[in-house]
């Protein structure tokens, strides 16, 4: 995150039996020692940055631009399992730029699954559709316009 303004970073705690398996909890259980819950709790929780409302400005990423191959960028939304139309796509309060420039939500499609919208489908040296030519940087920008009280929680963002 190059600037991150008012938008807070949030995550999920696990407890320690969180992707652990029933029988392995049983054991644990057993020994009633609290270092092996420690060392059982599973690493892997939800977590990114949210914003509901336009006092809390503008968040930028600074994407990788010279490890980009591609040209791919895609957002991911929490939580649930189809957010990513709703909260990226159809959500008119959202405005996202790259380099300073307003993306064209008409582009953008619900790739790889509902909960991701493909911002950027490819340089133009890959797509003859796409505007977008590589640069030596490449910041990329969420905004909420107007305090509608939908909140935009970004758990991913892909970029190749």
């Amino acid at each position: 995150v190059q600037t991150q303004n008012e938008w807070k970073i949030w995550k999920q705690n696990n407890n320690w039996a969180y992707e652990v398996g029933k029988k392995d909890i049983a054991l644990f259980k057993r020994w009633n020692d609290e270092e092996w819950y420690q060392k059982c709790t599973h690493l892997d929780a939800c977590g990114g940055i949210t914003a509901s409302d336009s006092s809390q400005g503008e968040l930028v990423f600074e994407l990788p631009a010279s490890k980009m191959t591609t040209g791919l960028i895609i957002v991911c939304g929490c939580c649930g399992k189809k957010v990513g139309e709703d909260m990226f796509l159809k959500n008119e309060n959202l405005e996202i730029k790259l380099n300073g420039k307003v993306l064209n939500k008409s582009k953008m499609d619900v790739y790889p699954n509902r909960k991701c919208v493909r911002l950027v489908k490819a340089f133009k040296e890959f797509d003859e559709d796409s505007d977008i030519s590589k640069e030596d940087e490449f910041l990329l920008s969420f905004n909420i316009l107007d305090d509608n009280g939908q909140e935009v929680k970004i758990s991913h963002l892909i970029a190749l």
